[in-house]
């Protein structure tokens, strides 16, 4: 298939960015450390989209907080297309804390 070169996106998604909280490792008090980390499916099959060479956007909303702001830097700096996403100062980010078995 061969794309037009005058589209400015290949694929665009829409749907949520959040952050994803995983388990990495034990503090010295046996404590979870936790590591933030960019999640959300729409934005993850982007950033696939974009190492594989295509032109993409995200269409979206997350809070204008700490965490939006490190979401939308992360995604920029793959090379998804911000320009549809909305930094609301009336809501927060979403974040999800994530447990995994050990097995």
């Amino acid at each position: 298939m061969k794309l037009s070169k005058n589209k400015k996106y290949e694929v665009a998604a829409l749907g949520e960015l959040l952050i994803d909280f995983t388990q990495n490792g034990l503090s010295p008090q046996g404590n979870w450390l936790l590591e933030a980390n960019p999640g959300g499916a729409p934005c993850n099959v982007l950033a696939m989209l974009c190492k594989l060479g295509h032109r993409t956007a995200f269409i979206g909303k997350v809070g204008d907080d700490m965490f939006g702001n490190m979401l939308k830097e992360r995604i920029e700096t793959i090379g998804i297309d911000t320009a549809n996403l909305v930094m609301s100062d009336t809501c927060k980010t979403t974040l999800a804390f994530v447990h995994t078995a050990s097995d």
